[in-house]
């Protein structure tokens, strides 16, 4: 999602961006960080052309804080009604998952020039104009790297470059550099306009709404036969937030290997049939699922979907071993191990669609009476 960061900026001696930006990256370093890959914009809150009479304060104030319903937010008591009476300076996070963006705000919260901090949402024309088009981008940060956004390589851009590296050479980043935008976010760039910002927002909440109903299938379909899926699962998104090398993305990886491992064991278990000259042995688990796919819906299209799937996962996995055993950078594990469990998850919405009944439930009824056996006897 993308976040404002919002300050107060009168009474500060030193360059009030420079400011604020020490703050922020002080405070990054000094943290155990997740992985962060964001563009940062800055700018100030031109809220004053929106205010033509002392009534439109109110109006003003929630349309920006309220924009739609269950918007992240954390604003300071006391200090919402500033962001339409003061100087407001804007830090803009446009790609950070909420626990970053909470990390974040705690950061800030006791400073006194901090007022708060929400979601922006591009469907709202004011927020669209705010924060799309009075914001630009003036870095991008991908964990310890930090590359200073200029629009072209003119005399005067590099000039604004060396002195912007000049500031922020003082932290430890591991890579300091120019990066070209190409005039991207300015009147220059054609698809910077509130429709296509419109679009792009209804398209992320369109999409966030379809995964949440595959998340919402596949534990509430598959977990009847596979009783440990929802564990399993939370494991590996965990692991993922919490990876932070090489090493421990590839426990990650193997995590997803092991719900396949197990999922296959629940609907297909091991045999010693040989069908069409595959083994369906405990070792062999593509082939057992793809036997059970075999079963459960003669498609050849559908059945060539999980070839594919389950391909492509497979390749997913000897590529995260190889990075892992080259010792490759950190975010290139993370992009790979990302993928591994998004392909993962796919490869179950895919097990859902197949099945033309409802799955076995598999819970071991007995289990409560033989604990109850085992703590009171018989």
């Amino acid at each position: 999602m993308k976040v404002a960061y919002h300050f107060t900026c009168d009474g500060i001696a030193m360059r009030y961006n420079h400011f604020f930006y020490k703050k922020l990256l002080d405070s990054y370093f000094r943290s155990s960080f997740h992985f962060i890959s964001t563009k940062i914009l800055s700018g100030d809150l031109l809220v004053h052309s929106y205010i033509k009479k002392r009534e439109d304060f109110g109006i003003l104030l929630d349309l920006l804080t309220n924009p739609k319903p269950n918007i992240w937010k954390r604003l300071i008591d006391g200090k919402a009604g500033l962001l339409v009476t003061e100087n407001i300076f804007v830090i803009c996070l446009e790609t950070i998952q909420k626990d970053t963006a909470d990390m974040i705000h705690g950061w800030f919260k006791d400073e006194p020039q901090y007022v708060g901090a929400f979601e922006i949402d591009h469907t709202s024309e004011i927020h669209w104009h705010l924060y799309g088009e009075c914001v630009s981008p003036k870095y991008r940060l991908v964990n310890k790297d930090f590359y200073i956004m200029t629009d072209n390589e003119d005399p005067e851009m590099l000039e604004y470059f060396e002195d912007e590296k000049e500031f922020f050479k003082d932290f430890p980043f591991e890579k300091l550099t120019m990066e070209n935008a190409n005039y991207r976010y300015s009147i220059f760039d054609d698809k910077h306009n509130y429709q296509n910002a419109k679009r792009a927002a209804q398209w992320k909440s369109s999409i966030d709404s379809l995964f949440s109903t595959v998340s919402d299938e596949i534990i509430g379909k598959l977990s009847d036969t596979a009783p440990e899926l929802t564990d399993r699962l939370w494991s590996i998104t965990n692991a993922l937030d919490s990876a932070e090398t090489g090493e421990q993305y590839a426990q990650a990886m193997s995590s997803c290997r092991r719900i396949f491992e197990y999922i296959t064991d629940c609907l297909f278990p091991a045999t010693d049939e040989i069908i069409d000259g595959h083994s369906l042995k405990r070792d062999k688990y593509k082939n057992r699922l793809l036997e059970f796919a075999s079963r459960e819906f003669k498609s050849k299209t559908n059945i060539e979907l999980i070839v594919t799937n389950t391909s492509a996962l497979f390749a997913e996995w000897e590529k995260l071993y190889s990075l892992s055993n080259k010792g490759v950078h950190d975010e290139s594990h993370r992009q790979e191990c990302r993928r591994c469990i998004l392909r993962t998850i796919l490869l179950l919405d895919d097990l859902i669609s197949i099945k033309r009944t409802p799955f076995q439930v598999n819970i071991k009824s007995d289990k409560f009476l033989d604990d109850l056996k085992e703590k009171y006897g018989n």
